[in-house]
């Protein structure tokens, strides 16, 4: 009984942390990276980072695709691992393409990314979320 008590608590303790992880990291990709892009779109979508070589518009509603409708989705927890994969993309050409040049200091931000984005790929949503919900 003990046993199963602390390791009921100790999954409500993850599932909590990815809890936080996904709503704090998602949110913050909305309203510091996502929303600013969609607001800029006229100056961007001319002259945004094209490194597939399918136009500097497509790349941006590429990464606005990303950083709005993905985030969304793992704030909810639905589809996460899924929804984790074009924002790992979109952070590793950001930090290792955009800003490969500049000094890691201004890198460190696409970093902690891919390390949020990879920790939800490989943990899930964990309990709290649609994906907890519909794997009972």
């Amino acid at each position: 009984m003990l046993k199963k008590l602390k390791q009921t608590s100790r999954q409500s303790t993850v599932s909590l942390g990815l809890l936080v992880l996904r709503v704090g990291a998602s949110l913050s990709m909305i309203a510091l990276h996502g929303y600013p892009k969609i607001m800029g779109w006229s100056e961007s979508s001319t002259k945004f980072f094209d490194p597939l070589g399918v136009g500097p518009a497509a790349s941006l509603a590429l990464v606005i695709f990303a950083e709005i409708i993905c985030s969304l989705l793992i704030t909810f927890g639905w589809f996460t691992r899924l929804a984790a994969i074009p924002l790992i993309i979109a952070m590793s050409v950001a930090t290792f393409g955009y800003h490969a040049a500049d000094p890691l200091a201004v890198q460190e931000k696409g970093y902690m990314y891919i390390v949020i984005y990879l920790t939800l790929l490989l943990a899930g949503a964990g309990k709290y979320s649609v994906d907890g919900k519909s794997s009972r």
